[in-house]
């Protein structure tokens, strides 16, 4: 059956836009539009029929009836005036109906781009992308209506919708379209008769560096496991099992600053809420979801974090990163080297001497040497139960009184260094207490990370 016949057969049948009849042939020719490869083939088939009508051949009568088809069911012009011309009738009384396949909806595609352009009034965006999620009567009428008339070379609905919209919204504002990372995403759902518009703004990632300066605050918000963030008197109804964290500190001036809807934190690691963090920092990229300023001065909210939390945090190296980057600097966390100071209070005293000889045979014993640690205790309700390979590389002590000293210990990231120190109870063979007693860490820092 060639295109033609299949063209006739289609508006026999049922009526159809000229949009909707250039898609059914959409991968067939190059350089043009579904609006004008439906028109080229209705005039071409006009051209035919009329021509073979004029030659006064025995086919005249059938050359008549497609011309009436073109000129009823596809509401063709050309074909209508022939017909006029000619002498003959048709019938107008199609002319007012809807498109069977998309109820003309690609013949009013501005409605569906003002829309669009009235909800992203005041967002701040460089690009664009439309998509569409056509609801299942769309889907499956055209489902069926190509396999009746055996349409292979066919654009989908969506892919047509998606493309004309995203023409007249990007001419709309003056945005280019953005396939693969868009700072804007606008989601039509579309029946028949009603559609809805869903617009998502891309994340925007900042990276930094953060210095924890008082103890007993987390990294991250931690919800309380007994309302799961309801609110309950176990946390006096904050709905969080700590009042405040590192995110939470840092956090609302990116959300004031940008307008957004929230925030996520992902951190290179974290350290345990009694544990400062000190020296350059731990990096951390802060993902600002749904922005709607999306130009920001990362200096000035830098210094409003900054004076706000004096004393508790500070930020610092910020600048604009990529959701590439959060995957990256959680992948290499466990690579980096960290530099700790651990205040350790013993059981046993020791004179100077005895600690320095100890010290000696723990340097011997640990630097440049691969940790066996087991998962502690105090983590394995929400950690898998494995054994650990860690490098520790340099470990340098300082006697202060004799059941108190301070350790310099440099490790592998990752490497959790409370049980380095105490042994826990046996989950980490290597550790100092093997050679000094039974020791306590009073007080843990980090004071420098570093990638190897």
């Amino acid at each position: 059956m060639t295109i033609f016949n299949k063209v006739l057969e289609i508006y026999k049948n049922y009526s159809i836009c000229t949009y909707c009849l250039g898609r059914m042939f959409s991968l067939l020719g190059t350089s043009t539009t579904n609006l004008e490869r439906g028109k080229s083939l209705l005039l071409s088939l006009t051209m035919e029929s009329h021509g073979i009508y004029l030659s006064r051949a025995n086919k005249q009568d059938a050359a008549i009836k497609e011309l009436i088809i073109l000129a009823e069911k596809a509401n063709f012009l050309p074909a209508q005036q022939v017909l006029k011309n000619e002498g003959f009738e048709y019938s107008t009384i199609n002319s007012d109906q809807s498109c069977f396949l998309c109820n003309d909806i690609f013949s009013n595609l501005q409605k569906y781009a003002e829309k669009a352009k009235q909800l992203v009034e005041g967002i701040e965006f460089n690009n664009v992308l439309i998509g569409a999620s056509p609801d299942s009567q769309i889907i499956n009428r055209e489902d069926n209506f190509k396999a009746k008339f055996n349409l292979l070379e066919a654009e989908s609905f969506k892919s047509h919708f998606n493309r004309e919209v995203g023409k007249i919204f990007s001419t709309f504002l003056n945005k280019p379209a953005e396939f693969s990372n868009p700072d804007l995403l606008v989601i039509y759902s579309l029946g028949f008769d009603s559609f809805k518009v869903n617009i998502t703004t891309r994340s925007i990632f900042i990276y930094g560096r953060y210095n924890k300066l008082i103890r007993g605050i987390p990294q991250t918000h931690w919800t309380c496991k007994n309302c799961f963030g309801k609110g309950c008197e176990s946390c006096n109804f904050t709905g969080k099992k700590y009042p405040i964290s590192v995110e939470e500190l840092i956090s609302p001036e990116f959300v004031k600053e940008t307008k957004a809807s929230n925030t996520k934190f992902h951190g290179a690691g974290r350290e345990d809420i009694d544990v400062l963090m000190l020296g350059n920092g731990r990096p951390f990229i802060l993902e600002i979801r749904n922005p709607v300023i999306r130009n920001i001065n990362l200096e000035k909210i830098k210094k409003q974090v900054n004076e706000i939390n004096v004393g508790k945090i500070y930020i610092n190296d910020l600048k604009f990163s990529s959701k590439k980057e959060v995957i990256n600097i959680k992948a290499k966390a466990e690579q980096t080297r960290k530099v700790y100071k651990a205040l350790t209070e013993a059981i046993n005293d020791l004179n100077l001497d005895e600690f320095t000889e100890k010290l000696i045979l723990l340097k011997n014993k640990l630097e440049n040497k691969i940790l066996n640690q087991r998962t502690p205790f105090r983590v394995a309700h929400r950690r898998a139960d494995k054994i650990r390979k860690k490098m520790v590389f340099k470990i340098d002590g300082k006697y202060i009184k004799p059941n108190l000293y301070e350790f310099i210990i440099e490790t592998q990231g990752g490497t959790y260094i409370k049980e380095l120190i105490n042994g826990d109870n046996g989950r980490t063979p290597q550790s100092f207490a093997e050679i000094f007693g039974p020791l306590n860490c009073k007080e843990l820092d980090v004071i420098k990370i570093y990638n190897e």
